[in-house]
């Protein structure tokens, strides 16, 4: 079955053609599970489109406009994070390029409720963060999960529930209980994505590099290999390394080039260019 796509215009007022709109995924809240992959290379994105990932979140980096062009019709989020903008003036111009640049939507990381109030003023769509925020692991007392104690569970629904006023259209919900997560999406209008935290979200996100183990930090529990890039990769490396030493024994041993892969001269100007020569 042929796919359907939305015609959209970008911020720019350039046309384009999306799997979703913003007022789908709020239109499609409790009603299927969707996907969500971070992707960081053209290959990942082309990939994920093809394979018919819903949705993809990715970085403002350099790579951004290549990722964009590889996924051209698929729903992306692009991370802005405050660290690298740490004013709300520097924040709003980020957002704007980014848009610009052709994002469907912001992931506002670790942007504060004011921030994310007023970015929403120009209708900008972005989603937030909660429960397990990796820039804010001294404030839990490390690497944990999130909501486990009743107190914890409040605290997150009331950071829900704050990120609801803000304007956003949806929330990654990370390394928190399913039950906690269960009861809280009932709770929220917001879009939910889990990361670790169980079936009960909206849509479900992954990283590409966990899919696909390539990751080269110990492998989270959350997460699920489908594929062993890293042993792919040392074999195309030792193939690699291979190729390269076959190369250098042929030239030793004067096997490269051959005659294959040489051009020569006819005899007949070979022995004009002999005379030429001799007059040098």
């Amino acid at each position: 079955m042929k796919k359907k796509y939305k015609r959209v215009f970008s911020i720019n007022n350039d046309l384009g053609y999306r799997n979703y709109t913003v007022r789908d995924l709020i239109n499609l809240k409790g009603k299927r599970k969707l996907t969500q992959i971070r992707v960081t290379t053209v290959e990942e994105a082309r990939a994920a489109e093809e394979a018919g990932v819903d949705l993809l979140l990715t970085g403002p980096g350099k790579d951004f406009p290549s990722i964009r062009k590889a996924a051209s019709k698929t729903f992306m989020t692009v991370g802005v994070p405050f660290i690298e903008n740490p004013s709300k003036r520097e924040a709003t111009k980020k957002a704007f390029e980014v848009i610009e640049a052709g994002a469907d939507s912001l992931m506002c990381q670790n942007w504060n409720l004011e921030w994310m109030k007023h970015l929403s003023k120009f209708r900008i769509p972005f989603q937030s963060h909660v429960g397990f925020i990796p820039r804010r692991t001294t404030w839990i007392g490390g690497i944990r999960s999130f909501g486990k104690t009743a107190n914890e569970a409040l605290e997150l629904f009331k950071d829900v529930k704050d990120i609801e006023e803000t304007g956003a259209w949806g929330i990654e919900v990370e390394l928190v209980p399913e039950n906690i997560l269960e009861i809280i999406t009932k709770q929220t209008s917001l879009f939910t994505i889990s990361i670790g935290s169980g079936i009960a979200a909206d849509a479900q996100f992954l990283f590409a590099e966990d899919i696909l183990g390539q990751s080269k930090i110990k492998f989270p529990r959350h997460a699920k290999k489908y594929k062993d890039f890293n042993k792919i990769y040392e074999k195309l490396q030792k193939e690699r390394i291979n190729a390269f030493r076959e190369y250098q024994r042929d030239v030793v041993n004067k096997k490269f080039p051959s005659k294959n892969n040489v051009v020569i001269a006819n005899k007949k100007e070979l022995e004009k260019f002999k005379k030429l020569i001799e007059k040098f």
